[in-house]
């Protein structure tokens, strides 16, 4: 393990970080020890207050347990953590493959939920609400800037939920879209949830269903809408078709791109060098 000097001392936050870093990238592996309390405070050259506040979140998302005396030993988190550490998954993504498999996995999750949500928003909303989503899936046909696009694609599902009235939903929402605003995915989400939009009649189909109190077709119309982006995503990550907005590699580009691999890796090695190696 080699992690790196803190220089701010008062944030344990930087601290949590490293460490986030190095048990989802596996690097530290499950089962597994971190270094102790004291070794930590050493390497990162902090007090032990900020290590143990460090320690404690990473606890808190599922990533370690912590027992008295006994250490601190990296955690299964797709046993223990919940749907908090999505957004932490998503924070730090290494690779753009890394990025892909998270956002499959999240088009899953949502396919299987949204359609749910626009049959409970047909059968539940009100008049006024479902007014509303009718009004802004008729804005978003009408829109030709791609931010205005993407917020009004928020707010068109934050009103689904709304007329949903489920807690469950709503928390698995909020969840996601913590994931959605960390920088290393911004731009994917934004890109693929613009193409969606655009493919799928900018959610006319499913507003017109909500607004009429069709649940059947609230439920249908949604997961027709849905089910491309993830169909298109498992082509990716299982078949190594190309990612949305990104260009094919051939001949003379992939030189390019083995250059620059080369180069990344040199610099990788460059710092791992400087940095302060912890062992166990």
């Amino acid at each position: 393990m080699a992690l790196r000097v803190i220089q701010s001392r008062s944030l344990a936050d930087q601290v949590f970080e490293q460490l986030t870093t190095e048990i989802l990238s596996g690097r530290c592996a499950v089962g597994t020890y971190l270094p102790p309390e004291r070794k930590l405070v050493q390497t990162f050259e902090v007090n032990r207050h900020v290590v143990r506040e460090a320690l404690k979140r990473l606890e808190q998302v599922g990533l370690v347990k912590i027992s008295q005396g006994g250490g601190t030993k990296v955690a299964d988190f797709t046993r223990h953590a919940g749907l908090d550490l999505l957004a932490l998954m998503a924070d730090y993504a290494s690779a753009s493959e890394d990025t892909m498999s998270y956002w499959l996995a999240v088009h899953e999750m949502r396919l299987a939920t949204a359609a749910d949500v626009a049959r409970l928003c047909a059968l539940r909303a009100g008049p006024e609400l479902k007014q509303e989503i009718l009004s802004i899936a008729r804005k978003m046909s009408g829109s030709a800037d791609a931010a205005e696009l993407f917020a009004l694609e928020l707010r068109f599902w934050d009103r689904l939920l709304e007329g949903a009235q489920n807690i469950a939903y709503r928390l698995a929402f909020n969840s996601l879209i913590k994931g959605v605003l960390a920088p290393k995915v911004a731009e994917v989400a934004r890109a693929l949830s613009i193409k969606e939009i655009k493919q799928t009649g900018y959610r006319l189909p499913i507003a017109s269903a909500v607004f009429k109190g069709d649940a059947h077709a609230a439920e249908a119309r949604t997961r027709e809408a849905l089910r491309g982006i993830v169909d298109r995503l498992v082509r990716q990550v299982h078949h190594g078709e190309r990612a949305v907005g990104r260009p094919s590699t051939s001949g003379g580009d992939k030189r390019k791109t083995v250059v620059r691999k080369r180069k990344r890796k040199l610099g990788r090695r460059s710092s791992a060098a400087r940095r302060v190696s912890l062992g166990k």
